[in-house]
């Protein structure tokens, strides 16, 4: 079984994103330039102000048959704790701790794409937030990252931005990862097709957390497909497994990945047993052919992906 295992601290990043100045976004330089995956940084004024003239989060309404959607009554355990509203100038998104103040989310939900986008403005995180009450309170946004072939297409080629770098990580100016824990990143080199998910997002017409059940119905390179009921403000939710023998499911995809701890104490770990592994981020709706016209899409999360992450955590 041709298994990658994946953790914080073992895989060589790629090299590393610049980090704005004076509010300028700049690309990064080294040999990752040539993937795509390349990261574009913008820093945060303490305000929370990046850039003006940023559009609404674009809706998203894919319901396939009942909606199964259940309500998270429960938002201080794991992975509930983990999962993060997003609110910003203009809308709101869903995201995941990785990191004790780290936040992964869709591209989409920090810049609006391509070369005439621009970046989020006034991001809060919440994480748990259970529609009334925060109860971990909340953290703001210190700086952005995205992947560069979000902003500026494929290497000297015009155009939208590419669908696959529809991923991000918001750096928090407070350490809530500690007390919230983190989902661990998985990957695998075996077909995913059947294999079970969960994910849990903040939709914005209705109040608190909401979680939901389904597999994986098709695949590729860049992403997985999914029947998960998913409505606008639930951009950048996990599609995650728990390795848990008693789960709703049998069949569980073929990933290893320990929990995605950072070095040695003093550095804290906070994913439990079992811990929630992502392998996916829910981005939009159905379009265009193929499978994603009839599913909802999740940017599947790669070595590239996880290499990334790992860096801008």
């Amino acid at each position: 079984m041709a298994l990658a295992a994946v953790a914080f601290g073992a895989a060589a990043p790629p090299a590393g994103p610049a980090v704005a100045a004076s509010n300028r976004d700049r690309v990064a330089s080294g040999d990752a330039a040539s993937s795509g995956h390349r990261a574009v940084s913008i820093m945060v004024t303490p305000s929370g102000d990046t850039a003006a003239g940023t559009t609404p989060t674009a809706g998203v309404t894919a319901i396939f048959g009942p909606d199964n959607r259940v309500p998270v009554r429960t938002t201080t355990t794991y992975p509930a704790s983990a999962t993060v509203l997003l609110t910003f100038n203009d809308g709101q998104c869903t995201g995941f701790m990785i990191s004790e103040r780290t936040v992964a989310t869709a591209g989409h939900c920090l810049h609006t794409g391509g070369r005439t986008g621009t970046w989020r403005t006034n991001i809060v995180a919440y994480p748990g937030h259970d529609g009334a009450t925060a109860p971990f309170g909340s953290c703001t946004a210190v700086q952005l990252t995205v992947p560069q072939n979000w902003i500026i297409g494929p290497v000297n080629t015009p155009g939208p931005p590419d669908p696959a770098y529809d991923y991000g990580a918001v750096r928090l100016n407070c350490t809530i990862g500690t007390r919230t824990g983190w989902l661990g990143l998985g990957y695998t080199t075996q077909r995913l097709t059947g294999s079970c998910t969960t994910t849990h997002g903040y939709p914005a017409g209705r109040p608190g957390q909401w979680a939901s059940k389904d597999f994986i119905r098709a695949e590729d390179a860049n992403a997985l497909y999914v029947q998960h009921a998913m409505t606008g403000g639930q951009e950048g939710s996990p599609i995650y497994y728990t390795p848990n023998p008693d789960d709703w499911c049998p069949t569980l995809p073929p990933l290893v990945n320990p929990c995605p701890c950072p070095p040695p104490p003093p550095d804290p770990c906070m994913c439990p047993d079992p811990y929630a592994t992502a392998l996916g981020i829910l981005t939009n709706g159905p379009y265009g052919s193929g499978p994603g016209g009839t599913n909802n899409i999740a940017l599947r999360i790669t070595q590239p992906v996880i290499n990334n992450l790992m860096q801008w955590r």
